[in-house]
């Protein structure tokens, strides 16, 4: 079937890769992560099957293809970014996070006139690239694309090394070890860019056998160690579980109380995720790797306050700030961008907690 063994290779990973990208999409237990993942691995699996399109010949019976995936490893360091922020600080998928793909879309624009000619030319475009006469396009992307993925490689190290405590440690060394990875692959396709004795074809080889590498390993963690992929808990967690008395009353012993506080309160100053009007007490377990019924004791233990009115602290809080200062934009906007879902309850809840309406606050501090 096969006439070259890396490309059998290739086609075992990439299997491999899109049943792994189906489990982690369809998983009951999933999370955004394996979401991000999932989309990840199965690019991966896609740009697996375009080197065999190439090593196999097939592009000669299908030319219109060429090119298709060229560009794909550009999205490689977004994907990779976005996943070590989904599992450290459960941040959500906003469209602003688009930005962490200009550097593929910057790549198909360029290499667009070429995409949309016709097959004809896409083959001589093929023999041209194979004679060592790489148009500049593909001169430029293949200088930019290890630069790109080392600007997010270093932002990834960032952000795990700033969000570590939020992360348990096994998962804290699944994520280490996946950037080492990264690292070393992206230090491969560098060795490949800058020194000219590795400007052959087997060059790519190289790198897509390290990458088949990759998704082996990702399919054997899952297998060996399913709770990577499931719902994030954290030491703390595990710690309160095992802390909690087994008898009589079910109350958190003080201290740690206040580390699941301290651990709360720190992402709602910094993730905001009150801003979000349908936010849940199952969404904020989730992002902060903390039980849901043990973020209700506490508030209810330290606070004396129900989730809702925990949220609408932190909303007011912000409102009152803004309203301290100058602002062209009229009430309701406001209220809405710090998360409350109408008028009515905005009007009812501001009152409730300051003692006046959100008109008189704004004419009192601004007097």
């Amino acid at each position: 079937m096969f006439e070259h063994i890396l490309s059998l290779l290739f086609f075992a990973a990439a299997t491999q890769g899109f049943l792994l990208a189906g489990v982690l999409a369809i998983h009951k237990r999933n999370i955004q992560a394996n979401h991000i993942l999932a989309l990840w691995v199965a690019l991966l699996s896609l740009d697996l099957l375009g080197q065999i399109f190439y090593a196999e010949d097939i592009y000669k019976q299908l030319p219109q293809l060429i090119g298709l995936t060229n560009c794909l490893p550009l999205s490689y360091a977004g994907f990779f970014f976005l996943y070590v922020r989904s599992f450290t600080t459960g941040q959500p998928i906003r469209w602003q996070d688009i930005f962490h793909f200009v550097g593929y879309f910057a790549g198909i624009l360029l290499i667009s006139p070429d995409l949309l000619s016709s097959p004809e030319s896409k083959l001589e475009l093929v023999a041209r690239i194979t004679a060592d006469q790489e148009p500049w396009q593909y001169r430029l992307i293949d200088w930019f694309m290890p630069t790109y993925a080392t600007i997010y490689a270093i932002a990834c190290i960032v952000l795990l090394k700033r969000n570590q405590s939020a992360v348990n440690k096994a998962r804290f060394k699944w994520l280490h070890g996946l950037l080492l990875i990264n690292i070393t692959i992206w230090l491969v396709v560098w060795l490949c860019t800058l020194v000219p004795y590795f400007h052959i074809p087997s060059n790519n080889q190289l790198v897509y056998f390290l990458v088949s590498l990759f998704i082996y390993l990702l399919g054997y963690a899952s297998l060996r160690q399913p709770d990577l992929f499931s719902a994030p808990t954290n030491d703390l967690v595990s710690e309160t579980k095992d802390s909690v008395p087994k008898y009589g009353d079910n109350r958190l012993p003080d201290d740690l109380r206040e580390q699941i506080l301290a651990a709360l309160e720190q992402h709602m100053r910094e993730q905001t995720p009150w801003r979000s009007s349908n936010l849940t007490l199952s969404q904020l377990a989730e992002s902060t790797g903390l039980a849901s019924h043990h973020i209700s004791q506490v508030l209810n233990d330290h606070h004396g306050q129900s989730f809702n009115d925990y949220l609408n602290q932190y909303r007011v809080n912000a409102l009152c700030h803004m309203l301290s200062e100058p602002h062209s934009q009229n009430l309701l906007d406001l209220a809405l961008s710090c998360g409350f879902s109408s008028k009515s309850s905005f009007n009812a809840i501001f009152k409730k907690q300051t003692g006046k309406t959100p008109s008189e606050y704004r004419k009192s501090v601004q007097a």
